[in-house]
């Protein structure tokens, strides 16, 4: 895995797509060829050759043995070691993944904000729990719908002055994506935090945040580490104390 992370920030977009997807599909890549990765990832068969060649292996076919040999070492108990070694790569990843001309946009939306609103489901309102904290602690108005009813109750009385962030690793959340809908039709700035996938709220969010992960399957398995999302948290709590008290 070290040998994808450490040259993650010498790809570009296209070919960071096709990284993440494999990084996230790591057992479904052992079995596909190159047309199906290009397709899967939405990029091309040259992207993947490129990317492969990028990352120092020969081709396609010798970053597939990498992959086969790097999951046949796996266990389904990872030592403390690994696992650190895991949450270091997804960091790093995370970090080379962000946009920070859409950091500072955020943080210039939440900062003009009459009200803030944050939602998550599942594992992924551990999230939103501690980022409205975080807003709480700079001085700002926040409130957090992390309650499935009182999502559905509070959407449609936010307004275009407000703004919501909607936090989901799939970006495929069935909630989510109902509550994105709503407030889009009612012109509400929506920040969206999800995973580096082509994922539905991304695609409706005015400004997206992405961050790394090994998985986005949290419909099987909502265990999944959220430490990217954690990580962009921090950095968009950060950059709004900073615009909030620039000196």
């Amino acid at each position: 895995m070290n040998r994808i992370i450490e040259k993650f920030d010498t790809l570009t977009e296209s070919e960071r797509r096709v990284c993440n997807y494999i990084v996230q599909n790591m057992h479904e890549v052992e079995t596909i060829n190159i047309n199906e990765l290009a397709d899967k990832s939405l990029t091309s068969k040259t992207v993947v050759i490129t990317m492969s060649q990028k990352l120092g292996f020969s081709g396609f076919s010798d970053l597939k043995y990498y992959i086969k040999t790097y999951n046949a070492s796996q266990h389904e108990h990872i030592t403390t070691e690994a696992f650190n070694d895991s949450v270091i790569a997804l960091t790093k990843m995370t970090g080379n993944l962000v946009n920070y001309s859409n950091l500072q946009k955020s943080a210039e939306a939440i900062l003009n904000a009459k009200t803030v609103y944050i939602a998550a489901r599942g594992t992924s309102k551990s999230v939103a729990q501690h980022l409205n904290h975080l807003l709480l602690t700079i001085g700002l108005k926040c409130i957090i719908l992390d309650d499935y009813n009182l999502l559905s109750i509070i959407t449609p009385t936010i307004d275009p002055r407000e703004v919501i962030i909607l936090i989901s690793l799939s970006g495929e959340t069935r909630k989510i994506v109902e509550a994105a809908k709503i407030v889009k039709s009612r012109n509400v700035p929506i920040i969206s935090i999800t995973s580096f996938t082509h994922n539905v709220l991304a695609r409706m969010s005015d400004i997206n945040l992405y961050t790394a992960s090994d998985s986005v399957a949290t419909a099987t398995n909502d265990g999944i580490s959220r430490v990217g999302m954690f990580m962009i948290v921090e950095m968009l709590a950060n950059e709004i104390l900073y615009q909030k008290n620039p000196t």
